[in-house]
């Protein structure tokens, strides 16, 4: 029996109000209350045009303020700093609501929201928790794990009712399947003898044809349980990660020869390019037989400079957050300091370049998410200087963090069309 197969069966055994630590009454009502979320949601989707707000803004907006009204209602201990996190979410949320947001966007949001809603939640309701390098654990623990595995509570919910409980439906069931024909031949006999009782039920059968089709009712139900089963099983995993806790891994250790080897072939080649950009830029002193106009010069190589200070990124957040290379070896953090020198000079070089081009050819939607990028990458390898010489005040992943959502959510909100005729006006 592999792990899997072991959860699922202890699932099967276990009292639900014990493994939950709710009562039998509030996990009834909350059962209600995602079905009929569920079904509002369906029905809205079926009204609005917009694809993307009916299946996507209002369900995750209607998420977030059903599990805080839940989790309050449950008395269950929060961190009200938690909130602060809304301020991003809400903002994604709306910015299509609020403007026409470019398609990659809409697609990026698809993957962020979920990301921050999982922080949100654990560090709403868990009193462990913090943005750590192991963030994509908590969150493959909120999200995608057991979604429909967690629907074993739900079943378990109504195997609790009683024997005369049964019996009652099992009646009902009964009584309805003697109703139905009794119904057909009762109308069959008053619509022959009475036309007007005939024309009156026609026009009821026409109007619900009418309205809805076997397709639509169809769709409803398939959407209402594609949102049930994403509100239940969500918020179990809520409530299941509550007291959860995450050991942070120690940090490895690279040989310091292995890293000083690296770094400085990585920080030559760098010093090549630098060499060979003065020399581009000024009396070419390097006597290389080609000429550049400033167009040539701003479209050239412009995106793998964008792609080499990413490369630059992750390996000083590799040796400043996942080694101890600097707490044993001051070499490295001097080969470290002239990488970040390098990848700041790189990020000037591109930014140079990007605003000559603007001033031939004017803004594009693109050409301000890249200097966006840009301004966003210039403030990361900033916070990688203080941190290689003094302790940050407050957390860098924090700050990070603060960073990236404030260049993410500025870009949703200017880096489309009408912004762009403005600026260009």
């Amino acid at each position: 029996m592999n792990e899997e197969e072991a959860i699922f069966s202890d699932i099967t055994d276990i009292d639900i109000v014990d493994s939950l630590e709710l009562e039998d009454l509030q996990i009834k009502r909350i059962t209600i209350i995602f079905l009929s979320i569920s079904i509002l949601l369906s029905i809205l989707n079926y009204i609005f045009e917009n694809a993307y707000n009916s299946l996507f803004t209002i369900p995750f907006l209607s998420m977030v303020a059903v599990y805080i009204r839940i989790i309050k209602h449950l008395s269950l201990e929060v961190n009200k700093k938690a909130y602060y996190y809304l301020i991003p979410i809400i903002l994604i949320l709306i910015s299509n609501i609020i403007i026409n947001v470019d398609i990659t966007n809409l697609v990026l949001n698809v993957f962020i929201i979920p990301v921050l809603l999982s922080i949100f939640f654990m560090t709403f309701i868990n009193k462990n928790y913090s943005i750590t390098r192991k963030i994509l654990i908590w969150f493959k623990s909120l999200f995608p794990k057991n979604l429909f595995h967690n629907l074993l509570y739900f079943k378990i919910l109504f195997k609790k009712n009683t024997k005369e409980k049964n019996d009652k439906l099992k009646n009902i069931i009964i009584g309805i399947i003697v109703a139905i024909p009794l119904v057909f031949i009762l109308l069959e006999l008053l619509t022959d003898g009475d036309k007007y009782f005939n024309a009156f039920i026609e026009k009821i059968i026409s109007f619900g044809t009418k309205t809805f089709d076997f397709s639509t009712i169809s769709g409803i139900i398939i959407y209402a349980v594609a949102f049930f089963i994403i509100l239940f099983s969500v918020f179990i995993n809520i409530i299941l990660n509550k007291d959860k806790t995450i050991e942070e891994s120690k940090k490895k250790n690279i040989n310091e020869y292995i890293s000083y080897t690296i770094l400085l072939i990585v920080n030559f080649v760098f010093f090549l390019f630098i060499v060979s950009e003065i020399s581009k830029l000024t009396t070419n002193f390097l006597n290389i037989p080609l000429e550049y106009t400033y167009a040539e010069y701003a479209r050239e190589g412009f995106f793998q400079l964008l792609a080499v200070s990413s490369i630059n990124f992750l390996i000083l957040s590799f040796y400043l957050y996942y080694t101890d290379s600097l707490e044993n070896t001051k070499g490295i953090k001097k080969l470290l300091f002239l990488l970040i020198i390098f990848s700041i000079f790189l990020i000037g070089n591109s930014f140079y370049r990007m605003i000559l081009y603007i001033e031939a050819y004017g803004f594009t939607v693109l050409r301000l998410q890249v200097i966006l990028f840009l301004t966003m990458e210039f403030l990361l390898f900033f916070l990688f200087l203080i941190k290689l010489f003094r302790k940050v005040i407050y957390k860098e992943i924090d700050i990070f963090t603060i960073i990236i959502l404030a260049t993410y959510i500025i870009n949703l909100y200017l880096c489309n069309e009408k912004f762009i005729k403005f600026i260009n006006f």
